[in-house]
């Protein structure tokens, strides 16, 4: 079993794969995707995950500077989603993940 908070394991990356320790088969990723027909729930995944994190600094458990740099940064992720400039690859599984992603790169 690998550590899927350790960035060399195979699973780095991965939503769903933590206890592997070989990189998924292409064949799988191809079968399992679905980013190419759940894109158009990319403005609707922003929009909750903007709601959540105003209700987390509502809350007190994040700053209301830090919910704001979450919303700018995934306003930015919109309009390239928007723009089909934004990078789509079948090794993240669908579109929370790929926003997830971005966001997490961005603001670390």
């Amino acid at each position: 079993m690998t550590d899927s908070n350790d960035p060399t394991s195979a699973a780095a990356g991965k939503a769903w794969g933590g206890v592997f320790n070989v990189p998924t088969d292409q064949r799988v990723e191809a079968f399992s995707e679905s980013v190419s027909f759940d894109q158009r729930l990319a403005d609707d995944d922003i929009d909750g995950s903007i709601a959540h994190s105003r209700m987390l600094a509502e809350c007190g458990l994040i700053s209301a500077a830090e919910a704001d740099a979450i919303r700018d940064h995934l306003e930015e992720i919109r309009q390239e989603i928007a723009a089909g400039t934004f990078p789509f690859t079948a090794s993240k599984e669908d579109i929370h993940l790929h926003i997830e992603s971005a966001l997490t790169e961005r603001l670390g």
